[in-house]
C-alpha cells in the first residue's frame, strides 16, 4: 500500500501543469489590470490592487471566435522585451503550443496595446450590467443637445 501511494505521489509530481495561453499585466498611471486566459478560453480579470497583487476578481469565458483571434494575435507578432526598467509597462507571458514567451514592454508598444484592447473589449460583459443600469437620456435631452450644436 505504501509503495502504491509513493508511486502515485512521484508520478503526479512529474505531470506537466498546463500553462495559461496568456497572462498580461498592465501597469499604467494610476491604473493596473491583469488578464489571465487559459488554453480553453476561460478568462480572469483583476484590476487595481488586485492586479498589482497578481489576483483576479472576475471570471468569464471567451467565445470560440475570440479565442481564435487571440491565438492569431499571439502567433502573428512576437514581442521584443526591453531591458530598460519601466514604470509604466505591460508584462506579458504566453504559451502558444510548445512555445513559451515572456516580455516586458512599454505601454506605447503597438502590439501589446492591441492585445490589451482586445482583452478589454472581450471582457466588456464584466461591466455591462452596470452600464445597462445607467439612466438613459430622454428625447428632450437628446433634442436639446442637438439644438446646442447648431449655430444660430
Amino acid at each position: 500500500m505504501k509503495i502504491a501511494l509513493l508511486a502515485v505521489l512521484i508520478l503526479s509530481g512529474c505531470t506537466k501543469s498546463q500553462q495559461p495561453l496568456l497572462q498580461l499585466t498592465m501597469f499604467g498611471d494610476n491604473q493596473s489590470a491583469l488578464y489571465v486566459v487559459q488554453q480553453n478560453g476561460d478568462i480572469a480579470f483583476g484590476g487595481g490592487m488586485h492586479a498589482i497583487q497578481g489576483k483576479t476578481s472576475w471570471k468569464g469565458a471567451l467565445t470560440p471566435q475570440q479565442l481564435e483571434k487571440l491565438q492569431v494575435l499571439l502567433e502573428a507578432t512576437p514581442l521584443q522585451a526591453t531591458d530598460k526598467k519601466l514604470t509604466y509597462r505591460f508584462q506579458i507571458k504566453s504559451q502558444v503550443g510548445d512555445v513559451a514567451s515572456k516580455a516586458t514592454v512599454a505601454l506605447s508598444n503597438v502590439h501589446a496595446t492591441e492585445l490589451y484592447f482586445f482583452l478589454e473589449e472581450s471582457t466588456l460583459s464584466r461591466v455591462q450590467s452596470q452600464l445597462n443600469a445607467l439612466p438613459k437620456p430622454s428625447m428632450d435631452v437628446i433634442a436639446d443637445r442637438e439644438m446646442k450644436d447648431i449655430p444660430q
